[in-house]
């Protein structure tokens, strides 16, 4: 695990990146990892999806906190078959199914009550495909949403300005934006 810092350049946005850790420069924060399983913890939703499963870290921690809170189903999408290979061996006996398949094609089963948006840049486009899946209790994560992630960033504001979402972005090394649904 190394410190945020070997990816991310201090900014004015995050003026102390080495305060975060990644195993790599694809993985999520580790801290951002844990809010996001502490989200699922207090929400206690009945279908959560994610977007971008890469080595399962989230993936992972979004489980384990299904589990703990007694129910719920997590579905990932990913177009990386080894990387699904690796993340459904983490996940083995947490309620986490990971589909080799593009975000863009996926259809849920029932109403999304979580969403992780964290696969492609493109992360308005999948918010927008999903959409009618969601509720006025679905609260949503876009990852990677700092300043320098600008076709992210533009897309997430361009949801909000639009009307589709109210949200906040917090001053991670990479950014992370959480949303509610307006509707």
């Amino acid at each position: 695990m190394r410190q945020e810092s070997s990816f991310t350049r201090p900014s004015e946005f995050c003026p102390h990146p080495e305060r975060w850790h990644a195993n790599d420069e694809q993985a999520t924060e580790i801290e951002v990892s844990e809010m996001i399983a502490g989200l699922v913890r207090a929400l206690q939703p009945d279908f959560c999806l994610e977007t971008g499963t890469y080595d399962g870290q989230t993936t992972e921690a979004i489980g384990q906190a299904l589990l703990k809170n007694g129910q719920g189903q997590l579905v990932s999408c990913e177009v990386n078959k080894p990387a699904v290979i690796a993340a459904k061996r983490r996940c083995q006996g947490l309620p986490v199914t990971i589909y080799n398949v593009s975000s863009h094609v996926y259809t849920p089963p029932q109403p999304i009550d979580f969403a992780l948006f964290d696969s492609d840049i493109r992360r308005a486009d999948e918010f927008r495909r999903y959409s009618e899946w969601m509720h006025e209790r679905t609260v949503v994560v876009f990852h990677d949403t700092a300043p320098h992630h600008v076709a992210i960033r533009t897309g997430v504001e361009e949801l909000e300005g639009e009307g589709f979402i109210v949200a906040v972005t917090l001053p991670t090394p990479r950014g992370v934006t959480i949303a509610t649904v307006a509707r």
